[in-house]
């Protein structure tokens, strides 16, 4: 299969999600059989006028290729300078955030907010796909809520406009990430799209695969599943998950890279976010985390990882 021009194997993406996948989570998610890998979401107007938070989302070892940029607006204008920056960084692709529900950003008529005005959402689009000769995506949700379910309809649009695969999220704005995913909304799009289509949501085993590739998809993201489980693209493709020794040497290189990155004091506060993917199912997990997450400095945090696994009689 293909997707932005890329041949893929298998399929399997690491999704875009603010605040975790940096370019440590990336590169240990491709070693693991993540194929393609999101920046987080990154905003078009911080980038075009050239925020130091949002000019370091760019940055990369050049290992962490090929990589896609996701970002959000809602101007067009924004957009589309900002994805001209993108692609003279040397990003792969642009993908057009318009499903993230969080307030702040669909306050500022971006993310799912675009998906309640269908022209401005292919206007955008269109500006985008006009200033880059680099593929472009857009991630969208199955509608702003029960009663306004339009990903048809938004698909139609942005195919329109010029992107070359569409990312659906099979739940509505107002159900966050609860409720019964639409995952017929895909079927639909397959039938009524000529361009790639992937699943977002809910994948963490293989028959997952399966079943969505059943429905039409081309491609397979995953996005919280695979926070502190980046092995989870070994497990999808019918690999085994990590023994302890392999889970340990994990957890200690993803914390040197989150210092290489951050710097030993905020690395060292970073990893806390992935404590409990790391740890979930061992002995000892919740007095593991505990320790872990007030861990004073680099020093401290690391000798409690080489003492997993962590047990009642462990002495920790």
């Amino acid at each position: 299969m293909r997707l932005y021009g890329i041949t893929l194997e298998r399929g399997l993406l690491l999704a875009p999600l603010s605040g975790y996948t940096n370019w440590p989570m990336r590169i240990l998610s491709r070693r693991f059989g993540a194929e393609l890998c999101y920046t987080e979401m990154i905003s078009a107007e911080g980038l075009v006028r050239n925020t130091k938070n949002t000019l370091c989302l760019l940055k990369r070892p050049p290992q962490d290729a090929p990589l896609i940029a996701q970002i959000f607006a809602h101007s067009s204008s924004d957009a589309a300078l900002a994805a001209k920056i993108i692609e003279d960084a040397g990003f792969d692709g642009i993908d057009i955030n318009m499903g993230c529900p969080v307030k702040k950003v669909v306050n500022r008529g971006a993310g799912a907010a675009l998906m309640r005005d269908v022209p401005l959402a292919q206007h955008l689009t269109q500006a985008v796909a006009s200033a880059v000769s680099i593929p472009v995506s857009v991630k969208m949700r199955a509608g702003w809520d029960s009663a306004s379910i339009n990903a048809r309809e938004l698909a139609g649009a942005v195919e329109m406009a010029g992107v070359r695969c569409i990312i659906l999220h099979p739940r509505t704005r107002m159900e966050m990430y609860k409720g019964i995913p639409r995952w017929e909304l895909l079927s639909d799009l397959r039938r009524s799209t000529a361009v790639s289509v992937v699943a977002s949501g809910d994948i963490r085993i293989g028959s997952d695969i399966e079943r969505l590739r059943a429905l039409g998809a081309d491609g397979f993201m995953v996005g919280r599943a695979a926070v502190g489980r980046p092995w989870i693209f070994r497990e999808l493709a019918g690999g085994k998950p990590p023994d302890i020794d392999e889970r340990r040497e994990i957890m200690l290189e993803h914390l040197d890279m989150l210092c290489s990155l951050y710097g030993r004091q905020k690395g060292t506060v970073f990893m806390r976010k992935f404590i409990s993917g790391y740890v979930r199912g061992i002995d000892g997990a919740s007095r593991f985390r505990s320790l872990a997450c007030k861990a004073a400095s680099f020093q401290e945090l690391q000798a409690i990882i080489k003492r997993l696994p962590a047990s009642r009689d462990s002495g920790m």
